[in-house]
């Protein structure tokens, strides 16, 4: 039997069945011969979730025959994506429209699918996350019949399904609001800690694209501030040197290496974590839009990110430093500080508020138990939402009480999918609160 591995190959199954199918009227029947045999459906992209929502001993669908574009409207920039179209792909298929996205996380491995299925974004108070620049969808229901579904057809499904974790059906195309291609001018700039942590809600506002990157234990961080160019601008030569040095000591090769030292010898990660911020080096260049927003992610690692109402972001950052500072012999990887817009999505993680995400990682060789527990806590304090594809603790109850609209999608979920064909053990915590 084949067998699936996310991402950080933290999370393992092995389906009775697995389907690679290139058209959605293939679905009604899988649906059909799971319901028959008592199996659940799940469906998978690029795997890149940290937490178990493919998982699943039933029936797994992979999307990598849907993919590409099926629709592009010059007029207002929406375009239709196949669902199992990744992230990566898309700047490809978007050229000769002479088209962008409006904003990109730094990772693009995920499908677009399950890039909206989970809330992902990018950051930048003017830009919200995948899901809100979501204007319809085509999902395919336990029934076997094929929805669309926008703000204005079927909207309470619409609504539904932008952020809906894979529960309410297999999401064939996604339509997106996309914007004229663009460059970025990226400046990167090494920055006190206690400067950055002062200043950063002001900066957010007042520039395109911010975020940051601390090494616990250390004073320093990596400040990276993209600002949007039009399409005709010039694009300067750039120190390639440099961009090597910052991306693989945040990203990559150098991170690899001291993420391994640090699993062998944890007394040996403060310095190793001076030694890194102490080699990173300031740097400005344009690119174009994808280029500048993603990164190459080759260090496997496990994630937890929380966002936070915006005006709580000082109070919450500082306890997290506090928190980090005292145990500053365990973490190796830096900590990520992004922003959103807020959205309508009904399960978005940014839905009703511009938010704040604060994420934090450890090398799958770390053994740091109380780590994610401890940060989790703190950031629950402070109105915290769990991203929905990374690693958290809470179940229905906890989440129901983070999002208004919970009940609503409930409702909707239950309304098409009233067997539980698409809900594997993982999801009946999450949405039902069952054990």
């Amino acid at each position: 039997m084949r067998r699936f591995a996310n991402f950080s190959r933290t999370v393992t199954a092995t389906p009775a069945q697995w389907h690679s199918i290139s058209d959605p009227g293939q679905l009604p029947q899988i649906f059909s011969a799971a319901a028959d045999q008592g199996l659940t459906v799940r469906t998978v992209g690029a795997g890149h979730s940290f937490t178990p929502l493919v998982q699943t001993n039933g029936v797994l669908v992979s999307l990598d025959g849907f993919q590409g574009i099926e629709e592009a409207d010059a007029f207002t920039h929406e375009v239709t994506f196949w669902g199992g179209t990744r992230l990566w792909q898309i700047p490809r298929l978007l050229e000769p429209f002479n088209l962008a996205l409006e904003n990109m996380g730094d990772i693009d491995r995920q499908s677009v699918a399950g890039a909206i299925s989970t809330s992902t974004h990018g950051t930048g108070l003017g830009f919200t996350g995948f899901s809100g620049a979501v204007t319809g969808i085509r999902i395919m229901l336990a029934d076997g019949t094929h929805q669309r579904a926008s703000a204005t057809e079927n909207p309470e499904l619409f609504h539904a399904t932008r952020v809906s974790l894979g529960a309410l059906g297999v999401i064939t195309h996604v339509r997106l609001r996309c914007v004229p291609h663009f460059l970025l001018h990226a400046v990167e700039r090494v920055e006190d800690i206690e400067q950055i942590a002062q200043n950063f809600i002001d900066r957010s506002k007042q520039n395109d694209h911010v975020e940051f990157f601390w090494f616990p234990g250390t004073k320093r961080a990596i400040v990276k501030t993209n600002t949007r160019l039009a399409a005709g601008s010039s694009l300067p030569r750039m120190n390639s040197f440099s961009r090597w040095v910052n991306d693989e000591l945040v990203s990559n090769g150098a991170l690899q290496g001291i993420s391994t030292l640090g699993a062998l010898r944890p007394q040996w990660i403060p310095k190793l974590n001076r030694l890194a911020t102490s080699v990173l080096s300031n740097r400005e260049y344009t690119d174009r839009w994808d280029k500048v927003f993603t990164s190459p992610r080759r260090v496997r690692f496990t994630e937890m990110e929380y966002a936070i109402p915006l005006e709580n972001f000082t109070s919450a950052f500082a306890q997290l430093r506090s928190y980090l500072d005292s145990v500053p012999a365990q973490v190796v990887f830096p900590v990520e500080v992004r922003t959103a817009a807020a959205d309508d999505t009904w399960l978005g993680t940014a839905s009703g508020r511009n938010s704040v995400y604060i994420a934090v990682h450890q090398y799958i060789h770390d053994d740091v138990p109380q780590y994610f527990p401890e940060v989790e806590k703190i950031l629950r304090e402070f109105d915290g939402r769990p991203h929905w594809g990374k690693e958290h603790s809470l179940g229905a109850a906890d989440l129901s009480a983070c999002y208004p609209r919970f009940g609503d999608f409930q409702t909707v979920r239950t309304a098409v999918d009233p067997r539980g064909l698409f809900l594997n053990k993982y999801l009946r915590r999450l949405l039902m609160g069952e054990a």
